[in-house]
């Protein structure tokens, strides 16, 4: 048994060794290791696909424009040869997007091609879609980004009008008397009541006359068939159908703007047309024909002299009924256009009816057809209100886009009455940048 007295004498170096052990504890040279870093993965000795950036964001653009390029980097961290076959796009929308892929191209270690992708909306919607990217990887054989772009909305535009119509206005009748024109004429006199109630519904000063296309015959050659036609004329439709009713035995040289500025000129505007032409009433010609203008006499030289009679050339109109009016009939077409007349075609006898309203109208001053400043972008968003009252989209009683005239036209009762009020709203396409 050990005594006290050497227990006490052991305790000095068990507090050495104690001290010694928490010192070295404390020791940073002692403490334990902290872990590694990770070491870098080994490359495979397969291919191995990797892309950038992980989504192609193309933003708002009007609708039909092409955004600039923007670029996948494809790069190869694998080993074997990477084999990229194609790229193409799947999803709804496809069809928005373009690729530029450059395909097959083969990638070594390391090393990277680029992809080129554009965007095209071609409405306004949101698309996304992905860009697939086949390849030999055998963990990815399909991958890719996701191209994300939509259809910027179009800007609504507004115009307004307000229906307006002349308080008098001399019309002058220009008829083909060719041997072609009996069955045509006839068709003319059946439906001319209903041009004519356009004027006394109106209750228009009117005066009415009718020349021919035949400047061969000194019977004709410019000269007024019989008295004009006015309010005061005690059976106005029953005169102008004996009027018309001039047979088929006229020149087959056909000059409509030869014979009009023979009316309307000296000698006979002060002779045998002497108080038709009215210097404070508007002046609308109506050719009825089968056949163009057979003179050199160009449209424009002609509208420039037909414009000049008035003071104000938006008081004259020139309207056509003639066959084939864009083909064969050109002058009258182009005379009609640049005064803001309307064109029918002699051959769609079907269409007589309503070709003679719209040219009543117009002759009375009443406007059937509007231009618009810009192109609508999308009828289907196209609004038109006469008086706070939509009106429909239709050759029934609304409204039709004539695209020739980037006019909106208006049909049957839908015509606005003078004085009233009318707002059209449409949807026009931003500019591309």
């Amino acid at each position: 048994m050990r005594t006290l007295t050497s227990l006490l004498a052991l305790l000095p170096l068990a507090a050495g060794l104690a001290a010694c052990s928490d010192y070295d504890l404390h020791r940073p040279d002692k403490q334990e290791p902290e872990g590694e870093p990770e070491p870098e993965p080994e490359p495979t000795p397969d291919p191995d696909i990797a892309y950038s950036p992980q989504t192609l964001d193309f933003g708002g653009l009007p609708k039909d424009c092409f955004t600039d390029w923007q670029e996948i980097t494809v790069t190869n961290e694998g080993q074997g040869t990477l084999e990229v076959t194609e790229a193409t796009f799947s999803g709804d929308g496809r069809s928005a997007f373009v690729i530029d892929a450059g395909t097959p191209f083969s990638l070594e270690e390391g090393e990277s091609e680029t992809i080129r992708v554009r965007f095209k909306p071609g409405a306004w919607t949101d698309y996304s879609v992905s860009v697939d990217i086949t390849s030999n990887d055998p963990d990815e054989p399909v991958t890719g980004p996701t191209a994300i772009g939509f259809g910027a909305e179009d800007v609504m535009f507004e115009e307004s009008f307000v229906q307006e119509t002349y308080d008098s206005v001399d019309v002058l009748w220009v008829v083909d008397n060719s041997c072609s024109m009996s069955d045509d004429l006839q068709t003319v006199s059946q439906n001319f009541e209903a041009f004519i109630q356009v004027f006394i519904d109106l209750g228009l000063d009117y005066q009415m006359g009718v020349i021919t296309t035949d400047m061969d015959n000194p019977a004709y050659s410019g000269q007024l068939v019989g008295p004009y036609i006015t309010p005061a004329t005690p059976d106005p439709v029953a005169t102008f159908v004996d009027q018309i009713d001039l047979g088929a035995d006229g020149s087959a040289d056909e000059v409509g703007f030869e014979a009009i500025q023979a009316a309307l000129t000296d000698p006979l505007l002060s002779s045998t047309n002497a108080g038709f032409l009215r210097e404070d009433a508007a002046l609308a010609a109506i050719v009825v024909s089968d056949e163009d203008n057979s003179s050199f006499q160009s449209a424009s030289s002609f509208v420039g002299w037909y414009q000049g009679l008035k003071s104000d050339p938006g008081l004259t109109t020139f309207s056509a009924i003639c066959e084939n009016l864009f083909i064969s009939c050109t002058k009258y077409a182009s005379a009609a256009d640049a005064t803001g007349g309307i064109t029918g075609d002699i051959a769609d006898q079907a269409d007589y009816p309503a070709v003679l309203e719209q040219i009543s109208l117009t002759s009375a001053g009443l406007t059937v057809s509007f231009d618009l400043a810009n192109e609508p972008s999308d009828l289907g968003r196209t609004i038109v209100e006469v008086e706070g009252v939509s009106v429909p989209n239709s050759i029934q009683d609304g409204w039709s886009y004539d695209v020739t005239d980037r006019a909106i036209v208006f049909h049957g009762d839908a015509v606005p009455a003078p004085g009233e009020a009318g707002v059209i709203t449409y949807p026009v396409a931003g500019e591309c940048p």
